[in-house]
């Protein structure tokens, strides 16, 4: 059934173009070799894989799962063509991986750099982005390899690989000259008596914090900025009296320059971080070069490996 991937190249033309009619003149067929390309692989499913909604074609329930699975299956194969390029031209085709901040901000960009030394034909296409947007784009196949933090520990398809490289611990941040640093101690309504950040892009940070602070003195925290950039959300907690519950690891690089952690009651939130990836790229060695010297920029970072940090209670994990 996914064993024709001339078939599955031309269904999954469909799917992104929606009608037979734009797909054919994409591809670069007839319409009529298109529909007949189209009845051979419901055949050999044995079920419909669209439904006419008016002018348009929208995919039955066993026609989203095989677009996924073709995704899938076509990606491996390209990968697959790449990996024997090496060999006979030195091509080494394109990297396309997404990662959160401090991935984005302090590991990557070195770790990227020192591949290409030995590597310098693979292009690499970096996005910034969260877990959630990097967990779907593994899923549909638009990334090969996401960088960040695995705050939901769901069992991962057979195709990707998850590998912890440290341990982020989310930590309550502010300015060195923050007046809330003459208390011995910030309790909850201290917390709450302060402007507080949002950094946008992963709102599941805050979140942590927003409910143990309200379940334990009943006031909300006022969040009076949202930014989606880290290393802007950074700055303006140099710039203002605010806070912000992020991972700790920002504070050992450059970006942490004057800024400080508070010393809390709450609850100690920790995860693991480090990449997903598909399960070809085991093969690449260029692939195989990046994650080891992003192993070695871990450790010359000194960020803490899994297991190193106690397991504290509270915070949710997610």
């Amino acid at each position: 059934m996914l064993s024709n991937t001339h078939l599955l190249q031309r269904f999954l033309g469909v799917v992104d173009c929606g009608t037979l009619h734009a797909a054919a003149e994409a591809i670069g067929v007839t319409q009529p070799a298109l529909t007949r390309s189209l009845k051979l692989l419901e055949e050999s499913v044995g079920e419909a894989l669209f439904e006419r909604r008016g002018r348009g074609l929208t995919l039955t329930p066993l026609g989203v799962l095989l677009a996924e699975q073709a995704r899938h299956l076509l990606r491996e194969q390209q990968l697959a063509e790449a990996e024997l390029l090496a060999f006979r031209k030195g091509e080494h085709g394109n990297l396309r991986v997404g990662a959160a901040s401090i991935w984005m901000m302090e590991l990557l960009p070195k770790v990227i750099a020192r591949m290409h030394e030995s590597y310098p034909l693979l292009q690499v296409t970096l996005s910034s982005m969260n877990y959630a947007e990097g967990a779907a784009g593994l899923q549909d196949g638009t990334l090969d390899a996401f960088f960040g933090g695995f705050q939901i520990m769901e069992p991962l398809p057979s195709y990707l690989i998850r590998r912890p490289l440290f341990v982020a611990r989310l930590v309550v941040i502010a300015r060195a000259g923050h007046p809330i640093f003459d208390l011995p101690t910030a309790d909850a309504a201290a917390l709450a008596r302060y402007r507080w950040l949002s950094f946008q892009s992963d709102v599941a940070y805050l979140d942590n914090i927003r409910e143990v602070v309200r379940e334990a003195c009943g006031q909300p925290l006022h969040v009076t900025a949202q930014c989606d950039s880290m290393s802007t959300t950074l700055e303006l907690l140099r710039q203002g009296d605010y806070l912000a519950f992020l991972p700790s690891s920002f504070l050992t690089r450059a970006g942490g320059k004057g800024l400080a952690v508070v010393t809390t009651e709450l609850p100690d939130v920790q995860f693991n971080s480090g990449p997903i990836f598909r399960r070809f790229l085991q093969q690449n060695a260029a692939f195989t070069l990046l994650l080891d010297t992003a192993v070695r920029e871990v450790a010359e970072a000194r960020l803490p490996v899994p297991g190193s940090l106690p397991p504290k209670g509270g915070g949710r994990a997610r």
